[in-house]
């Protein structure tokens, strides 16, 4: 099985938001979540933003770590 790839700054963010966002909203489909989520990410300031950048950096360091051969191959799509 491959690695998975290292979250962005975004999926760390959406990662923390998800939770609080799903139990004040059950009624929201998965996909109303995802927008909604983007568009509180659209709005974050620079600073947010920034603190979020750096998270993912640290997590790629520790992918780096965990998986020091690893290259992103995506799948080719068969005819």
């Amino acid at each position: 099985k491959r690695p998975p790839r290292p979250p962005n700054a975004f999926i760390l963010y959406r990662r923390e938001k998800q939770p609080a966002i799903l139990a004040a909203h059950r009624h929201l489909t998965n996909a109303q979540i995802s927008r909604y989520i983007a568009d509180l990410w659209r709005g974050e300031s620079n600073e947010t933003r920034l603190h979020w950048e750096r998270e993912a950096d640290k997590t790629k360091l520790e992918h780096m770590k965990a998986y020091p051969n690893y290259v992103y191959r995506p799948n080719k799509k068969g005819k």
